[in-house]
């Protein structure tokens, strides 16, 4: 099931196990909070957690612990975070994935997916993928309702937008927005340009968005900002380079988003937004880019150019269209 649906679902009954994974550490982290929330009473009593290290060679330690009853409450949860066992392993939990304690909710914290534990009998898979707008959105204007504050629409799309739809990230802003506004009462997309820490991604999205659209003025301006706040020559071209190799690479592949993500090692929606930004290019204009940007690249590892000059010749190479 997605995120979104996890409340609901608690509501009705709480699955013996649960695999909560995916990108977003916020919704990873809420999750846990809704299931031992849903669950548990008398927490100190009945939540056991695990760091998923501490069980390496040691499945024995978990299986005491999920066999373990409640105390003072119906259930008890069992937590492991990051854990991702072997064959061997998943042999050894076999019997209980089969055959779950009732009074135990046995809940896994992961960031990766993991085969091993999503095919096993009774888990619950949690999809914790980044959200959708719709999602994103009616939980910011949801904390601004709480608050007494009002978000303009522009205003939150420019919010998501800026931060790459990272819940954790919109989290942080929308707070410090509301406190932005707690005299007018209202958030404005120009608040947003004001208060908001642009991501590195988002602002090279936002300079070969000009780019696109010749506005190679407003491009140069974003690409020296970013110059200056990262003040690094050399993380700034990196940057580039790797943003257009993506350009390219997604411009010629028919592979599917989450195929995509996988062979770029790179969140989907990171993938999606390229996609989208490919085509006001040609493949044969992104290659010539690429290919350019990659013969400053090994110029300035060879010491044939300075940083600073492989840097602005790589900016005005994509600059020139």
């Amino acid at each position: 099931m997605k995120f979104k649906d996890l409340k609901k679902s608690l509501a009705l009954k709480a699955e013996p196990i649960y695999l909560v994974s995916g990108e977003d550490a916020f919704f990873v982290e809420r999750s846990y909070k809704l299931i031992v929330d849903a669950c548990v009473k008398e927490p100190d009593f009945n939540l056991t957690v695990f760091d998923g290290s501490d069980l390496k060679d040691n499945t024995e330690t978990l299986i005491n612990a999920l066999m373990s009853y409640p105390f003072l409450s119906d259930k008890r949860v069992v937590a492991v975070k990051e854990y991702y066992p072997l064959a061997r392993e998943i042999a050894e939990l076999k019997g209980y994935f089969e055959n779950p304690l009732e009074s135990t909710v046995f809940v896994i914290l992961n960031t990766q997916k993991s085969d091993n534990l999503s095919k096993q009998k009774n888990v619950c898979v949690v999809d914790c993928s980044k959200g959708d707008y719709s999602l994103l959105s009616g939980w910011i204007l949801n904390e601004a309702k709480k608050a007494g504050v009002t978000f303009a629409q522009s205003a939150v799309n420019r919010l998501i937008d800026y931060c790459q739809s990272d819940m954790t990230k919109i989290s942080g802003e929308t707070e410090k927005l509301i406190a932005y506004a707690a005299d007018s009462g209202e958030v404005s997309e120009e608040d947003v340009f004001k208060i908001c820490v642009k991501e590195e991604e988002f602002e090279l999205f936002e300079a070969v968005d000009c780019i696109a659209f010749k506005r190679y003025d407003k491009a140069y301006e974003i690409l020296t900002d970013m110059l200056q706040s990262v003040g690094d020559g050399q993380k700034l071209f990196a940057a580039l380079y790797g943003y257009f190799r993506r350009l390219f690479y997604v411009s010629v592949s028919n592979m599917s988003l989450s195929d995509m993500a996988k062979s770029l090692k790179v969140q989907e929606y990171a993938v999606k937004k390229a996609k989208e930004q490919s085509k006001y290019f040609s493949p044969k204009r992104l290659k010539e880019i690429v290919y350019k940007l990659g013969e400053y690249d090994v110029a300035f590892k060879s010491g044939t150019l300075l940083q600073q000059d492989a840097t602005w010749n790589g900016i005005l190479n994509v600059l020139i269209y």
